[in-house]
Order: structure tokens, then sequence, then C-alpha cells
């Protein structure tokens, strides 16, 4: 008994020692952050912050975090957010963040609500910390905009992974439930129920450089786009898109296939919100209905979305100029 109370001893002695030492690494590498963030930009602020969690991980708990990108003007600020790791796995990172969030631009502040949210990090175990996984989950979601706009939902799900067999890319899902637009939408869709009931994405996104410990000062940005999936369905609208899109120069090239049930409901928004004027409605209307009947369904409409030359059509209609990504 003597023998197994001292190992047991030792071993608690190791333990502590280990702890404090990841302790004491875990308030070094936030005091990094802190000081290496002017440098790339990002002025970062907090009331104060702790470390806790023995013995069996590390919690990182930081007090009216203020975080704000010089480059972007974008601002984002919360009460309180707690990050955590297990002892064992450092690499693996969880945050909890507080109900009430908000995050600045230059045209408006948005207050982000939740009940509550979660995300989980996964990096590679080496000097770049490169990004493995990143999952974000939340209910009882809401964003209210200081120009008077809101939206909700009841769930929302969120996963990005690193694609292993393509450089610098990465998988995006997306699940969302019970999705409620901004009054004024629905208002512009009356025959539409006031609910999404679900939208859906599942897409690889290919950028300039890796997601790790570098990324302030290599600035990824996207070079590509695969998407395999995305569908929104609101009452007896569906969406259904996929396609391939490439950017060269910031300027993207593709097409996108788009499959569109009760497509009438998009004449009715574009009309009302003035992008088809209302006496080019019954010619929209027209040619919309044409395109359908070679669906072998007048009310689905199969028209693609194409990126060429630095313009943007869809179907025979064009959009204009497409939009930069520099």
């Amino acid at each position: 008994m003597r023998r197994f109370l001292g190992i047991a001893a030792l071993i608690t002695a190791l333990w502590s020692g280990y702890w404090l030492m990841g302790k004491t690494a875990v308030e070094r590498g936030f005091a990094a952050v802190l000081s290496q963030a002017p440098a790339n930009g990002v002025q970062i602020t907090e009331a104060g912050h702790s470390v806790a969690g023995f013995p069996g991980r590390f919690g990182l708990t930081v007090t009216e975090p203020h975080v704000a990108d010089a480059r972007s003007s974008l601002a984002w600020q919360s009460p309180f957010v707690q990050v955590a790791s297990l002892s064992y796995k450092p690499w693996h990172v969880i945050a909890d963040f507080a109900p009430e969030q908000r995050l600045t631009t230059p045209l408006q502040d948005i207050s982000l609500l939740s009940d509550p949210l979660q995300a989980s990090v996964v990096v590679s175990p080496g000097p770049a910390l490169a990004l493995q996984q990143i999952t974000l989950a939340g209910s009882g979601l809401a964003a209210r905009s200081s120009l008077g706009w809101a939206v909700a939902a009841q769930d929302l799900r969120f996963a990005l992974n690193a694609d292993p067999t393509t450089r610098d890319a990465y998988t995006v899902g997306l699940d969302a439930a019970n999705v409620a637009p901004d009054a004024a939408l629905v208002a512009l869709l009356p025959d539409l129920p006031a609910v999404i009931e679900a939208a859906k994405l599942d897409a690889v996104i290919s950028l300039t450089a890796p997601l790790d410990r570098f990324a302030a000062e290599t600035r990824p940005r996207p070079s590509a786009l695969l998407l395999r999936e995305m569908s929104v369905t609101w009452g007896d609208l569906s969406v259904l898109a996929s396609g391939d899109v490439t950017l060269v120069a910031g300027v993207p090239e593709g097409r996108i296939d788009i499959r569109v049930t009760g497509w009438r409901h998009l004449v009715t928004f574009a009309t009302t919100t003035g992008l088809i004027k209302p006496e080019v409605a019954p010619t929209a209307l027209g040619m919309m209905e044409a395109y359908a009947s070679g669906s072998g369904d007048p009310n689905v409409l199969a028209m693609p979305l194409v990126f060429a030359k630095g313009q943007m059509r869809l179907g025979p209609l064009p959009l204009g100029p497409a939009p930069r990504f520099d």
C-alpha cells in the first residue's frame, strides 16, 4: 500500500507539473497573440483573462474581448469567450461564446444572439498549426442589424475540413433548419410561409494559402469553388444548385447549374424589389415559361448561372459585371 501511495503521489506530482507548464504555455501564447497582432493590422484588447481547468483541461476565459481589423474595418466584441482543450490533446480546442456578441462593419453593426453557440477547432501538431477541422453548432440563433433587418434560425450546423486530396482546399458544409428571414423579405413573398424549412450547402473551396498560424500574414483568398450541392426549401419554392467556378485575377469564370421549383415566386420578388421593371415583368415571365417548358414540368426552371469574361448571365438573361474577389 505504501508503494502504491508513493507511485500515486509521484504521478500526481508529475501531472501537476505538466499542467502548470501547460498553463504557463497558454498564458504566454495568449500574450504573444496580443503583442503580435498589431503587426498584422489587428488590434486585440481585453478586460482580463484567466486559465483554469486542472487537472483535465486548459481553459482560457477572456473577459470583454475586442478584435478590430484595420484593413477591413471589421470588429468583433463580446462579454466573454471561453476556450478550452484537453490536457492530453491540446491541438483540439473547444470555444464557448457569450449569448450576445457584436460584429461591427463599415456599413452596419450586427448583434449576434444564440443559446448556446459552441465551436470546435482541430489543428495538426507542428510549428505551423495547420487547420484540420472547424465545427460550429448553435440553436436559438438570431442576427439583428442597426439598419433594421433581422434573421433567425432554430438550428445551425457548420463544418470546415481540410481536403486530403487537394492542397490548400477545404470542404464546407452548412445545415440550417427553420430559418426566419427578415420580415421585409417575407412581406415581398406573401404566398410563402414565414419560415424557410431547410438550407444546406456542400462545397469545396480552394485558397491561395493554407489556413494556419501564418494566415494573418499570407491572407488566404479563394481561388476556386466546387459547389457540390446547395439547396433551399421554402414552402413550395425549392432551389438546387451545383457547379464549378475558378477565380482568374479575382474574377470568377465558370458555371453553376440552378434548378428552381416554384420559380414564379422569384419573378414576384424581382418585380417588387425593382430588379425587374413592372413593364418588363411580363416579358421576363414569358421567357422563363418558355425555358421551363423544356424541363417537362412548367413549375420547374433549370438555368445556368454563367461567369465569363467578367460578365454574368442567368440563362439568356444578362446580369451585368461579375463580382471581383481581390
